[in-house]
């Protein structure tokens, strides 16, 4: 086999492959993280998930996993306890909002049913500063629980008018919840 130095161009391009490699696994994981919350901001999951619990137990799981190796290698308390934080942290993020995509992706059956509805002023939050200007509260008759879902000013002035009392929606749901996928408003 041949030695390659550190300047050679075999051992330049293998650095360009990893690191294209990781940039784009982070770039994968960053687009899911946001398509995952944009669809939990929609569904609404059956109260008989355990999602907190899962999160939690899933990463316990990842930090132990992590943190094995470090204390194989005899390593002090602290680094052990880097590495279970480290996992834990990291398993966290991956599986955070996974019931709401797997609702979303799991077969099931469109439905559409007549909610009442309420407006708030200002809406659900959008992040960790800002809040959407208007919020519309619909009720989910599967799971028995509200969602709010978050719209504008005008565009509830331009769809509620005189006489509407009601809201037409439509949804996709499964075992595991229902996810919104439209609605529209309309006369009594």
């Amino acid at each position: 086999m041949q030695e390659t130095r550190p300047g050679s161009p075999k051992k330049t391009m293998k650095k360009r492959v990893i690191t294209a490699v990781v940039v784009l696994l982070a770039g994968a994981w960053i687009n899911y993280f946001f398509w995952a919350a944009n669809i939990s901001s929609r569904t609404i999951l059956m109260p008989e998930i355990p999602e907190l619990t899962t999160y939690l137990l899933t990463g316990a799981i990842f930090g132990v996993v992590f943190a094995v190796p470090t204390i194989r290698a005899g390593t002090t308390a602290r680094s052990m306890i880097k590495s279970f934080l480290g996992g834990f942290c990291l398993s966290l993020m991956f599986s955070l909002n996974c019931y709401s995509v797997a609702a979303y992706l799991l077969p099931g059956e469109t439905v559409s049913y007549e909610s009442a509805y309420e407006v708030t002023y200002p809406g659900p939050p959008i992040g960790k500063y800002s809040r959407c200007e208007a919020g519309l509260w619909i009720s989910v008759p599967d799971t028995d629980r509200r969602i709010e879902l978050c719209t504008n000013k005008s565009d509830l002035n331009e769809q509620i008018g005189r006489g509407i009392y009601a809201v037409w929606v439509t949804a996709r749901t499964n075992k595991l919840g229902t996810y919104i996928v439209g609605y529209t408003f309309f006369r009594k």
